[in-house]
């Protein structure tokens, strides 16, 4: 073979070697290009997830002040009510006659704060107050016995706001009476379960108070964990739990 001939092999040789090298580079730079249109997706994707969180965070933390607001007033206007009953007593405190009207008007407060508060066994809690009225009424205690009573009665309306636990009693569910548990947080939060695990929470629309059933399963879990933990006396610790704060539900 001539050295020309040797020539022309070896300049093609090195020009289907380029061809090559080239057409890799670009199959190459084709598919880190697709590569980077992929992540910038994602990045897109994360900063839309992310700025959504954001904003539900910002919602739920607007919602807990709300409702820290409220149970902060709440226990003011007991404890005004309190106060407002002490003063009066000791004007009043010479004459049973003088005391009664005060007692009575105590009575008649609080049964308006329990209409107006988490239903949390609120005939109950109404009957109470309501016998002790009766009984004044009737001259069956004296007006520094129903006096005693009250204020123990309002006492415990402020100890409610600090309380969590699980109770039974009777709500209304898709129309029907139902006797079930409820974990109750203070008196921000109540949650229901009934004894076939239909779970849900307690909500308030205008001046009305709801059980909504939740049919969601990631929510079903979360609320079904609660009473497992309160069960077990379990009081603190990191939950994660459905948004049921006691607000008027966003249409």
């Amino acid at each position: 073979m001539s050295n020309k001939t040797i020539s022309i092999a070896l300049t093609m040789l090195l020009s289907s070697a380029s061809l090559m090298a080239n057409n890799n580079m670009a199959e190459s730079l084709m598919k880190l290009r697709a590569q980077v249109e992929t992540l910038d997706s994602q990045i897109d994707d994360e900063k839309d997830s992310y700025k959504a969180s954001m904003k539900s965070l910002s919602l739920q933390k607007s919602e807990l002040e709300a409702m820290v607001s409220r149970e902060d007033l709440r226990i003011k206007q007991l404890n005004k009510e309190l106060a407002k009953v002490k003063a009066q007593t000791l004007k009043s405190a010479q004459s049973s006659q003088g005391l009664t009207p005060v007692v009575l008007e105590a009575i008649d407060n609080l049964v308006l704060m329990i209409k107006a508060s988490m239903p949390f066994k609120t005939n109950e809690r109404i009957a109470s107050i309501l016998k002790v009225k009766e009984q004044l009424n009737s001259s069956l205690i004296t007006p520094q016995k129903a006096l005693s009573i009250v204020y123990n009665s309002y006492a415990d309306e402020i100890r409610m706001t600090k309380e969590n636990g699980i109770f039974k009693q009777t709500i209304k569910l898709n129309g029907k009476d139902r006797l079930v548990e409820v974990a109750r947080i203070g008196t921000a939060m109540m949650f229901f379960k009934s004894p076939n695990d239909e779970v849900g929470y307690v909500s308030k629309q205008g001046n009305s108070w709801k059980y909504k059933q939740e049919l969601n399963s990631e929510k079903r879990a979360q609320i079904l964990s609660i009473f497992d933990a309160f069960k077990k006396q379990i009081r603190s610790g990191y939950f994660t739990i459905p948004n049921a704060l006691v607000l008027s539900e966003v249409k």
